[in-house]
């Protein structure tokens, strides 16, 4: 009886079949996985593409450094787009240009040619997640272990979509060329596009028959451009800044300056927000109870200060480690083992399959396990998996150190993943759910550029060394120092943490469940779908 129920919530969500359902809830966990696919994609090219189009260290991290730069410094503004010209045609938008410009990467003939289009594809992959976040919201409003099933896939999206991404392009690096892997890319998302059209339902946030030339209109008048300048290139300035430091020099001019400028920009996107009235990022997000970290009482008991974000304090450092090692796992097998791309991939295949496993466990315990444990229990498999890299030789086997690492990894992503998206999902009122999921994805894209920037820095700053010519391994050991380094940081924010179990239904949505009448709740669904069917007749005749 419970599918029953399921099967006609979804024919009321979506006016269209259960299998069209699923459709969209696999576009949605497509949309999250849209940047990190690519970012997997390039990680077990990078030393092909280096060598065939004569890169540096730090033009080689930009491949997918410019790529997360890009779709986190556009995500917000983005949103505001998807909101008020229509979501549904921005995703579209989205997917078709991330297909063209996955075949222009794949014609690339110089290091430019190849950091400037992987940034602006950045944008498309940003154009895609703030219209899924907020249809996602829209359909799944009442919490339930369904609920918790779809959004752990949703949440699935990030980590998983790097993985499956060094798989596919593999395979395709093997067949032909690391040229190949980005056509591949290409098609896959031209099928994408195209099942788009059918499956993504059309909820939109403006208000009924309200004209395109109004909206537009009201897009240009209230879009935050300054905020969205100063985030660009802040980030940009601040992120080349620490890539290209160890090789042009850290009292270089235009080194100092580029992180001095980064740094003043950043600092003034933050004052920006709080005078402009429609900003990317409205401060009022952070003074929420649900979204805080911890309020601490100050010399005014009555008026408690709100600190930052307790999710995103908590688990961007572990996503953060989790990039840079993926990253430079990746490089270590193609550049001192000269392992092909398709072995790279199938080494890395076992943490598809684990995250796979370890997300539906995710849903299906986020109502049962109390979720700071889960958090716990991430970090701990984070900084595990990060020490066996760190301590890895060039010549460990790969069932000792790497394998366990790569089934570790998955854990700490999965599970900070579903706990994040589901608390924001849950806990936030409806009108701010896509803002707060745009800032929680914003900020993981910006984090792993840094990431991917500073390890690139300690990397390089090693390279050159005698130390470094006499044990090859001694720079990617430094890098993955920095990542143990990155994980361990989430512990300084978890003792603070208070999340019980999440995902809980009604009694009246899941009376099943409850012990509550389900005929009666059938009833009333199907009474609805009724009403629906009605007034599509009506519109006909």
């Amino acid at each position: 009886m419970s599918w029953l129920l399921f099967a006609t919530y979804y024919d009321i969500c979506f006016n269209t079949s259960l299998s069209l359902a699923f459709a969209f809830v696999f576009q949605a966990t497509l949309a999250t996985a849209t940047s990190s696919f690519f970012q997997g994609a390039s990680a077990i090219l990078t030393a092909s593409i280096g060598h065939d189009l004569g890169m540096t260290q730090g033009q080689i991290t930009w491949i997918t450094a410019s790529t997360a730069l890009t779709a986190g410094a556009f995500q917000l503004g983005l949103g505001q787009l998807a909101d008020l010209l229509g979501r549904k045609a921005v995703f579209l938008v989205g997917m078709g240009s991330f297909a063209m410009l996955s075949l222009l990467v794949a014609f690339a003939k110089n290091a430019f040619w190849m950091d400037v289009v992987c940034g602006v594809l950045g944008v498309s992959a940003a154009m895609v997640v703030p219209p899924a976040i907020g249809i996602m919201g829209a359909a799944y409003e009442t919490p339930s272990k369904r609920k918790n099933l779809a959004f752990s896939a949703f949440s699935a999206g990030n980590p998983l979509g790097f993985v499956f991404g060094s798989v596919v392009s593999g395979v395709a690096a093997r067949v032909y060329s690391w040229r190949a892997s980005y056509v591949l890319i290409a098609i896959l998302w031209v099928v994408f596009t195209g099942l788009a059209v059918f499956t993504v339902p059309k909820v939109e946030a403006y208000p009924a028959g309200q004209g395109v030339r109004e909206r537009a209109g009201r897009f240009v008048k209230t879009f935050d451009w300054v905020g969205t300048g100063l985030t660009i290139l802040g980030t940009g300035l601040l992120t080349a800044g620490i890539t290209l430091g160890p090789t042009d020099g850290w009292n270089s001019p235009h080194i100092i300056a580029m992180l001095v400028v980064g740094v003043l920009m950043l600092a003034t996107f933050v004052y920006w927000e709080t005078i402009y009235p429609h900003p990317l990022m409205p401060p009022h997000i952070w003074r929420d109870r649900n979204f805080t970290f911890v309020s601490v009482p100050s010399s005014n008991p009555e008026k408690p200060i709100e600190l930052t974000a307790q999710i995103i304090l908590s688990c961007l450092p572990g996503y953060m480690s989790f990039i840079a090692a993926q990253f430079w796992l990746s490089f270590f097998m193609q550049e001192l083992q000269k392992l092909p791309a398709l072995t790279v991939a199938l080494h890395l295949l076992p943490q598809a399959i684990a995250g796979l496993i370890y997300n539906v466990i995710a849903g299906s315990v986020l109502h049962r396990i109390n979720n700071t444990l889960l958090l716990i229990m991430g970090s701990l498999t984070y900084i595990a998996a990060n020490i066996l890299l760190a301590l890895m030789k060039a010549d460990s086997p790969y069932w000792a150190f790497i394998f366990p690492s790569l089934i570790l990894a998955v854990v700490g992503a999965d599970f900070h993943f579903n706990v994040a998206n589901m608390y924001v999902m849950q806990s936030l009122p409806s009108h701010q759910q896509a803002l707060a999921g745009g800032i929680f994805n914003t900020l993981f894209r910006l984090g792993a550029a840094v990431a991917l920037g500073a390890t690139t820095a300690v990397y390089t700053s090693v390279a050159g060394t005698p130390e470094a010519v006499a044990n090859p391994m001694l720079p990617y050991s430094r890098a993955f120092m920095v990542s143990v380094g990155l994980s361990a940081a989430s512990f300084l924010f978890l003792p603070f943490v208070r999340l019980g179990t999440q995902g809980h239904a009604p009694r009246e949505t899941d009376a099943s469940e409850s012990g509550g009448d389900v005929k009666g709740v059938v009833a009333d669904v199907v009474e609805e779908q009724a009403v629906l069917d009605n007034k599509g007749e009506e519109k006909k005749t």
